[in-house]
């Protein structure tokens, strides 16, 4: 016994157009989400940056200081560009292994592992470095402890920290609503050109 098949004028089957359909229908949704997820993110690190300038420089979040890995010596553990949340920590209760931050005797901001404690003296290594650090830390130059890094991250805050790219930031979610809004407008008015197109003549 013979079926009969039915095309629409474009030569497409019924349910495959409904198919193709529902398709386009997702993938609107997934750029839709996507969109919102990534303003979300720009707007929340913009405001982070802005809270930081007027916070003395400090960026915090959630208690811990975050900071930019600005070179390797503690490759593989974590590269350059990645970022490290240091939270406060008790000298006394530093141990061997922990991955701490402090100021080293010129002045410079370093995050190394503890290696030894001895005598009141936390002493340091990168773990990309042959050997210990010079100078061993001392309470009143120890900033914290690593609480957990993220990689690559650091490139995007030290983008976003220059003059450059706070401009685009900033002017990011300003673009999109202006777009969207221009979208949706060209939408109605193309929606309205073809209701107007479908009336029957007097």
């Amino acid at each position: 016994m013979k079926s009969c098949t039915i095309r629409n004028v474009n030569g497409i089957q019924p349910h495959q157009e409904s198919g193709g359909l529902k398709q386009v229908v997702l993938l609107k949704r997934i750029i839709s989400v996507l969109t919102s997820v990534l303003l979300f993110a720009v707007v929340a690190i913009t405001g982070l940056l802005l809270v930081g300038k007027i916070n003395d420089g400090k960026t915090m979040l959630l208690g811990n200081q975050i900071m930019v890995v600005l070179s390797g010596s503690m490759s593989p553990t974590f590269d350059t560009g990645s970022i490290v949340a240091v939270g406060p920590a008790n000298f006394t209760e530093i141990k061997p292994n922990d991955i701490i931050t402090f100021k080293n005797p010129e002045g410079l901001t370093v995050t190394h592992r503890v290696v030894e404690v001895k005598e009141g003296e936390l002493f340091t290594k990168g773990d990309a470095n042959d050997g210990r650090d010079t100078a061993p830390v001392t309470p009143d130059r120890l900033i914290g402890k690593v609480q957990y890094y993220v990689p690559l991250i650091g490139y995007f805050i030290e983008f976003a920290k220059s003059g450059t790219g706070m401009l685009v930031l900033l002017g990011l979610p300003g673009v999109y609503l202006i777009v969207s809004q221009i979208w949706k407008l060209l939408k109605m008015i193309k929606e309205e050109e073809g209701k107007t197109a479908t009336k029957p003549q007097a």
